[in-house]
């Protein structure tokens, strides 16, 4: 299993337990005539480059939609679907999905999307967010080198000042 697709299982999962009253959350799916509302589906939207990590990792920055769609037969369909947006909005905050290769969820943002006029379409709303990831394998391309770290202060290194050094552990 590659990362991106551990990550769309891990939003899935939190999202279905965060948000019991979505009938569906779905990656890359597609709402069809029958679909049981109120449903969620999520995906990336875009990339961008982000900070390289420094440790042979890429860091990619995610754009990711989700799409909150709610009958719009129903009463306050307008209402229920800003407050579902708004729960999600809510869950992303600090939110990294339990992943270690993943940053928490940076500028969230949620617009209701505009139906054409006297359209039948489930009334929706699009939650956007960025999410940092770290893809591929850490690299350390040096050997590992013997011995604890040590530590000295300028004019007191290099030889002669070997006594002088200290560990992390005896810094003040």
């Amino acid at each position: 299993m590659n990362e991106l697709q551990t990550l769309h299982e891990a939003i899935t999962a939190t999202i279905k337990s965060a948000m019991p009253q979505l009938q569906i959350v779905d990656a890359y799916a597609m709402a069809a005539q029958d679909t049981a509302l109120p449903a969620l589906f999520h995906s990336i939207a875009g990339l961008k480059p982000g900070v390289d990590p420094g440790d042979g990792r890429s860091c990619i920055v995610a754009i990711i939609d989700a799409r909150i769609l709610v009958d719009a037969s129903l009463a306050q369909a307008s209402l229920q679907a800003a407050t579902l947006a708004t729960q999600l909005t809510v869950l992303l905050r600090k939110q990294f999905w339990d992943l270690d290769f993943v940053e928490e969820a940076k500028n969230v943002q949620g617009l209701p999307v505009q139906a054409a006029p006297g359209a039948l379409h489930p009334v929706s709303w699009v939650v956007q967010w960025e999410q940092p990831l770290h893809l591929g394998d850490p690299q350390w391309p040096w050997p590992d080198e013997p011995g604890p770290i040590a530590f000295a202060f300028s004019p007191d290194t290099g030889p002669g000042h070997e006594g002088g050094y200290q560990t992390p552990e005896e810094l003040p």
